[in-house]
């Protein structure tokens, strides 16, 4: 009778596992589309050139569409059900593009892949993004590099890294995508300013 009963309790128990699942916490996806504003205050003297953007390249670590977070320095770690829509660097490439086309300073700007002839290329790279828990207060790092380069003889213009760190409102993954959207803006006029200052020495 003791052997019938403990076995009823483990069907009982299997049975109430497969009608009563585990709950998973749903999966929040965020974007990278703060587009930058057109500013009518800089004039540059248009040229026939067009300038190819290639896709960025991303450093070891932020490669993937985790949302990364840094508690300790020089330890990655990712949001468990947050993440970005698409790795980064693809998300950042439309944003720079668009902030150099503003300028009005090339024929075109393109973006890889793009299989006409172009007169310089500007390639980039996403060194740093993440949401640093290292103070009171969060904030996010955005790192990239940049180079520009001749597209007849490969000959390297110039090369620069700039960067936009920018506090996050709260200590939270969400004010990590507002701030994010933050630095792009400010990344990508600070990438545009190297272009251009680039070409015109």
């Amino acid at each position: 009778m003791k052997k019938l009963f403990i076995l009823l309790i483990t069907f009982f128990v299997a049975g109430c596992s497969v009608v009563s699942p585990v709950k998973l916490a749903p999966e929040s996806t965020y974007t990278i589309t703060r587009w930058p504003v057109k500013q009518n205050n800089k004039v540059y003297q248009a040229t026939q050139n067009t300038l190819l953007v290639t896709a960025p390249m991303a450093a070891p670590g932020y490669a993937s569409s985790q949302m990364v977070y840094v508690m300790v320095p020089y330890q990655l770690k990712s949001y468990a059900n947050h993440r970005w829509v698409a790795p980064p660097a693809s998300l950042l490439l439309p944003l720079i593009a668009e902030r150099i086309r503003q300028t009005n300073y090339f024929k075109a700007v393109v973006t890889a892949p793009f299989s006409g002839t172009a007169d310089y290329q500007l390639n980039l790279q996403l060194l740093t993004l993440q949401q640093e828990f290292l103070q009171p207060v969060s904030q996010v790092r955005l790192r990239m590099s940049a180079t520009l380069m001749r597209m007849n003889n490969g000959e390297v213009i110039s090369n620069r890294i700039v960067e936009a760190v920018i506090p996050a409102s709260r200590n939270n993954s969400y004010s990590g995508v507002l701030a994010t959207n933050q630095a792009a803006e400010i990344v990508s006029d600070q990438i545009e300013q190297f272009v251009i200052h680039a070409l015109k020495k």
